[in-house]
């Protein structure tokens, strides 16, 4: 139906249900911002291989952290089989030069991006990219400029960023949070003697979302938001 809303469902169990219409709006760019060991880095994996392989949406991974074959091994053991869809075309995996410096539109890249059967893009993540430019405000420039190309290729995207500390009370927001549609926060909070991961959407546009604290499992089968009843 023309002007009828598209839908993204990430696949992450728990966490399209904090959106009022069931998942990401189509061609928005989302960044997931949080401490490291968050889990960040498995919602990314999980909208990319979950686009694929439930919902049949052709995507790209890129990471600028790991080699490919180590975020193989990584989702393997968190339940997701990359090679499978890898070689069915639905997933690729790539690896951002960082020798190159801050340049995160490689040639590779916007090969992958101009396919029109590609919908989903994940990138993870971008700090290593900032801390590695002279020039930040250069930096903010091309990132808005990067997620402009994407939405105009009708590709949903999302972006994961180091904070130091995640603080729920006292937040505080960074230049680049401001570039994108969705922002979620991912941390730790103190637990008695333990700490319990926790998920936030502070915003998201084209939806209303939840505004709660969601607490955050991982096993070997990968990450869930929990039900606050649970």
């Amino acid at each position: 139906m023309e002007g009828e809303i598209k839908i993204v469902k990430t696949g992450t169990p728990g966490l399209d249900e904090l959106f009022t219409k069931g998942g990401f709006i189509h061609n928005n760019s989302v960044l997931i911002s949080g401490e490291p060991g968050a889990g960040k880095s498995i919602v990314a994996m999980q909208y990319i291989y979950n686009g694929a392989r439930i919902y049949g949406e052709t995507g790209v991974y890129v990471t600028s952290e790991q080699s490919v074959e180590k975020l193989r091994e990584n989702a393997k053991e968190l339940g997701m089989d990359f090679a499978e869809l890898e070689e069915k075309g639905l997933v690729k995996l790539m690896k951002i030069p960082i020798t190159h410096g801050y340049e995160l539109a490689s040639d590779e890249l916007m090969r992958e991006i101009k396919k029109e059967e590609v919908k989903r893009v994940a990138i993870d993540s971008i700090t290593p990219l900032e801390n590695l430019s002279t020039d930040i405000r250069g930096f903010r420039v091309r990132i808005l400029a990067f997620i402009e190309t994407i939405t105009a290729h009708n590709i949903t995207l999302l972006v994961t960023a180091e904070k130091q500390k995640t603080d729920f009370d006292n937040m505080e927001f960074t230049p680049e949070d401001f570039l994108f549609d969705g922002l979620i926060m991912m941390g730790r909070l103190r637990k008695a003697v333990s700490f319990e991961r926790v998920l936030s959407v502070i915003k998201m546009r084209g939806t209303k979302h939840s505004e709660e604290l969601h607490p955050i499992e991982i096993s070997n089968m990968g990450l869930v938001i929990k039900s606050l009843e649970d």
